[in-house]
């Protein structure tokens, strides 16, 4: 599963002071929509190199899966979810195969992103191990607004509503106009699709700033979002020379670096793992 739009959108890396020239990547082609889109594919690379390194898609995903539970003493369906943080659960069935019970509407709790708990029966209710198939959503939420909305909206429409919650709050990233917004308590998920359908999320608070189409939406952790910069700049360093430095006046200036053997960027790419390391699934 590969990512649909990148973790950081172009105009975000632009504005991040990377030093970089990135008004030719395509050697001869003046079209600026054409320098955006090859910005566009570098950095979905750098987000699908962010889900390699992590073991699973990082961005807001549906998850159905056959496995095996086992129901405690208390009568929960203890399961042990393969992509994390589990942000919700849509679908249980369980019992042996081919004989399934569905759990309508499924009261569940999730321990510590380790582990979900379903509720399925009382105290002293049958216990032991059980099939299972599994429908959840996990992962940060990454999308994009598919609408201008002028500052004060009270609605924001994204292309995939996958993973948003109501009252959970998330980050505007477009720059210029960043800002926090808190999706209203009122807010019913819709149901997944393939692809994913527009979705108007109403806001618990109006937004301070306007935003535009294509601008980023996100749940996703700073050092995450980092990661991916990182890795996208290792992408477009070329070798420094004290004469003509990519990063001036800074920790990776040339003068620093110039006895160093990574000045291709291996070392911004060390530090992309290391800024993912405490996302990773462990295999």
């Amino acid at each position: 599963m590969q990512p649909v739009t990148p973790y950081v959108t172009a105009a975000e890396f632009t504005a991040h002071p990377t030093y970089l020239d990135l008004d030719d990547l395509r050697v001869g082609i003046p079209s600026t929509e054409a320098q955006v889109a090859e910005l566009t594919n570098i950095l979905l690379m750098a987000s699908g190199f962010a889900d390699g390194h992590c073991n699973q898609p990082l961005a807001a995903h549906q998850v159905k899966v056959e496995t095996t539970g086992a129901i405690d003493r208390d009568g929960n369906l203890v399961i042990f979810p393969t992509h994390r943080p589990v942000r919700s659960v849509e679908a249980v069935a369980y019992g042996l195969f081919p004989n399934m019970s569905t759990v309508t509407d499924p009261v569940y709790r999730v321990d510590r992103n380790q582990t979900i708990r379903v509720q399925v029966g009382g105290r002293g209710a049958v216990r032991g191990r059980v099939d299972v198939n599994l429908t959840y959503t996990a992962g940060w939420v990454s999308t994009l607004l598919t609408a201008d909305a002028g500052p004060g909206a009270t609605t924001l429409t994204v292309a995939d509503p996958t993973g948003i919650l109501p009252g959970a709050s998330y980050r505007l990233w477009e720059p210029g106009s960043e800002e926090t917004v808190t999706v209203s308590p009122s807010y019913v998920p819709p149901t997944t699709t393939a692809p994913p359908t527009a979705t108007a999320v109403p806001l618990a608070a109006p937004t301070a700033y306007a935003h535009t189409t294509g601008s980023g939406w996100s749940g996703m952790p700073p050092d995450m979002r980092l990661a991916v910069v990182n890795y996208a700049i290792s992408q477009l360093m070329r070798p420094d020379t004290a004469s003509e430095d990519s990063y001036p006046d800074t920790s990776l200036s040339s003068g620093i670096r110039k006895d160093d053997s990574r000045k291709d960027g291996s070392g911004l790419v060390r530090e992309a793992e290391r800024l993912l390391n405490q996302f990773a699934r462990r295999m």
